[in-house]
């Protein structure tokens, strides 16, 4: 009896070790990226911009289309990452465009960050949804 109770604790023990993934802390700017069919998109991840003001940016380029101003408020988003969604409109955003590309900030959805962290951002925009995965670049 006391065998399979040390066993059980040994098996449980073994089970936990191996199943813990190591995760690397971010210390400088780092930038998540993914292509979708309609549009490219990074997550910049700055600590000093987010432990300072709780934001990062992101950018989104628009594939094969020209944008204008009024376009924005025909953007809608959707980021998700492993603690929550964030969703809005980027029209009601701080926002820059420059060219084809739109930068804006968010929150962001994690507690904290790490460079395994993955992340799924979904754009509307003319009735055409883009769902777009994001994985660390740099």
């Amino acid at each position: 009896m006391k065998f399979r109770v040390l066993f059980a604790i040994f098996f449980i023990i073994f089970l936990t070790a191996c199943s813990t993934t190591k995760q690397t802390v971010i210390e400088d700017e780092v930038i998540f990226y993914g292509e979708g069919d309609h549009w490219n998109v990074k997550y910049i991840y700055n600590p000093e911009l987010y432990n300072e003001k709780k934001v990062n940016w992101v950018e989104i380029e628009l594939k094969n289309s020209q944008l204008l101003q009024e376009d924005l408020s025909n953007i809608d988003i959707g980021f998700e990452g492993r603690d929550g969604l964030i969703t809005g409109n980027v029209g009601d955003m701080v926002t820059k465009i420059k060219g084809n590309v739109i930068s804006f900030l968010v929150g962001t959805v994690n507690s904290e960050t790490f460079k395994e962290d993955k992340y799924k951002i979904t754009i509307k925009f003319e009735d055409k949804p883009d769902v777009i995965k994001l994985q660390f670049l740099n």
